[in-house]
């Protein structure tokens, strides 16, 4: 059976952790490794790691506070597992996940598998719907670049709905870590020279969408971070990407984000179904 590793980056994550861990350890169907890298939090986090008593659990503490970027590269680098995910510690996996996305990857042409995934606010109510719009079934590296250029939107989806293999990570230079904001597609982008996108239909990872998180209370940066990044795309020959989507992009870009911004506030306001339903979706899919 192929291990799987799920690694978790976390910095004052106490709050959300328990959940978390709880998602990921309830997943069934793979050998399963779970590493979680504390970036010296302050808070209760290093107590509550150190009660959870399961052989598949590895906890690695960074001495200081590193860059987020730096951390995630360092949760990466400390899995041992042939597939891995990683997952923010206030995100969640849905049952079945972690089964059915190494299953995909048994396709040695598909880098990246990603799946849709529920949004919940920071008190857990489902807030909007699945994602991976368009990118369902399988796709090549250069449409989803071309996608993101034009539009400026990750078309791909957070480390949560993601899984990849170790060997490939390894192979392009592992995580981006100098942009913040959008390292996680310009990781997937770096992936995907490798082989193809598989998006997967069902549900499988809830990402939250927290009033105070980083991207949203830096939104000047993250659109500057996500502009170069879409520089680099553009003059990188194996994208195979032109003036034209240039041409998109300088308009496309600044119109999808404060769409993307005014959507993302609207979903607070529709927000319906409590987080406690997600949860017991975890309990009845058989812990």
């Amino acid at each position: 059976m192929t291990t799987v590793s799920v690694c978790i980056p976390t910095y004052q994550g106490e709050h959300h952790l328990p959940a978390t861990l709880e998602s990921v350890l309830a997943q069934e169907g793979v050998d399963l490794e779970v590493v979680v890298v504390d970036n010296a939090s302050t808070d209760g986090t290093a107590a509550l790691l150190a009660s959870y008593d399961d052989p598949r659990l590895r906890v690695v503490r960074q001495p200081a506070t590193v860059p987020m970027t730096e951390n995630f590269a360092a949760a990466v680098a400390a899995t041992t597992g042939e597939h891995v995910k990683l997952c923010c510690a206030d995100d969640l996996l849905l049952p079945g996940a972690l089964a059915a996305q190494s299953a995909a990857l048994a396709d040695r042409a598909i880098s990246v598998v990603a799946c849709r995934r529920l949004f919940v606010d920071d008190d857990g109510r489902r807030v909007g719907p699945a994602g991976l719009r368009g990118f369902l079934g399988r796709h090549g590296g250069p449409e989803v670049a071309r996608r993101f250029v034009r539009w400026g939107i990750n078309p791909v989806g957070e480390p949560a709905a993601v899984m990849f293999r170790r060997a490939d990570y390894d192979a392009v230079g592992g995580w981006l870590r100098d942009l913040v904001y959008p390292c996680d597609l310009g990781t997937w982008l770096r992936l995907l020279r490798r082989g193809d996108l598989l998006g997967q239909p069902e549900p499988l990872a809830a990402f939250r969408i927290g009033r105070a998180a980083h991207s949203q209370t830096h939104e000047e940066a993250n659109f500057r971070e996500n502009r170069e990044l879409m520089r680099r795309v553009l003059a990188d020959p194996r994208y195979g990407l032109g003036r034209l989507d240039a041409a998109v992009a300088r308009v496309g870009y600044p119109l999808t984000w404060w769409a993307w911004r005014l959507r993302r506030r609207s979903m607070f306001a529709s927000a319906a179904t409590p987080h406690a339903e997600v949860v017991d979706e975890h309990r009845a899919g058989g812990r």
